[in-house]
């Protein structure tokens, strides 16, 4: 069934406005007495029927209501943007994987520099590449994607100091446990886990995330791409 997003604040008026008006509308053809299904990106789902349809606004009716909880245990992914198009790619795989939050880095040796209004572009289009994930995928809760900043500001608002949760970073070189090792008696624990950029990260940000707890993991023994390393980590996160 195709999938709609209508946020919290307008469930009271039960009408799809704007862009998700016009790709019901214009792009999937929903007539009038079609059943969809709607989502808040808080956990609310429901079926609904659409009972009038016009170019801006697509009424709707209720046709039964879910409320679903948040995928646990958490996982929280922080990856440094590469080149090109490829971040894309990372939220929307990262969205279907399960992944909470999504922090963009700009990091010391990427080679990709974002700040200010640019930096603020950039992360709402990937917050849009977000929800549409959501919505092909079935996820009911929206993963925010951060403003791109760097390993400091992502930090600055630590909340995992309390021993119950893990803290990962792909590491290419140096004393590594492997990534399933690392897993296998913690499944059940929400984690955080960092992934450097084509350059990897500096010694420097090492240095910052040991001394804030992150443990260095091998993702095995060949260098994968950002977006590959994205990809395995979450994957064997969720198994």
């Amino acid at each position: 069934m195709d999938r709609f997003h209508l946020p919290a604040v307008s469930w009271d008026s039960l009408s799809l406005g704007g862009d998700e008006a016009h790709h019901c509308i214009r792009v999937m053809r929903k007539r009038p007495g079609d059943e969809i299904e709607i989502f808040d990106g808080e956990g609310r789902m429901a079926r609904a029927i659409i009972e009038e349809a016009g170019k801006r606004n697509v009424s709707l009716r209720l046709a039964g209501v879910e409320i679903r909880q948040a995928l646990s245990p958490v996982r929280e992914v922080a990856v440094g943007i590469p080149k090109g198009k490829t971040m894309e790619l990372i939220v929307q795989k990262a969205v279907e994987l399960g992944a909470s939050r999504i922090i963009p880095l700009v990091t010391e040796q990427g080679n990709v520099r974002l700040g200010g209004e640019e930096a603020r572009r950039k992360q709402g289009k990937w917050q849009r590449l977000a929800l549409e994930a959501c919505k092909q995928c079935g996820q009911n809760f929206i993963p925010e994607v951060t403003v791109p900043g760097g390993l400091r500001e992502w930090l600055a608002e630590d909340q995992w100091n309390d021993g119950d949760r893990l803290s990962l970073v792909a590491a290419l070189e140096g004393e590594r446990r492997g990534l399933r090792e690392a897993l296998a008696l913690s499944r059940e624990k929400d984690a955080r886990m960092a992934i450097g950029p084509e350059g990897d990260f500096s010694p420097k940000e090492y240095h910052f995330l040991a001394e804030r707890g992150f443990e260095p993991v091998s993702l095995g023994p060949l260098i994968l791409r950002t977006e590959t390393a994205v990809l395995k980590m979450l994957s064997f996160a969720g198994e």
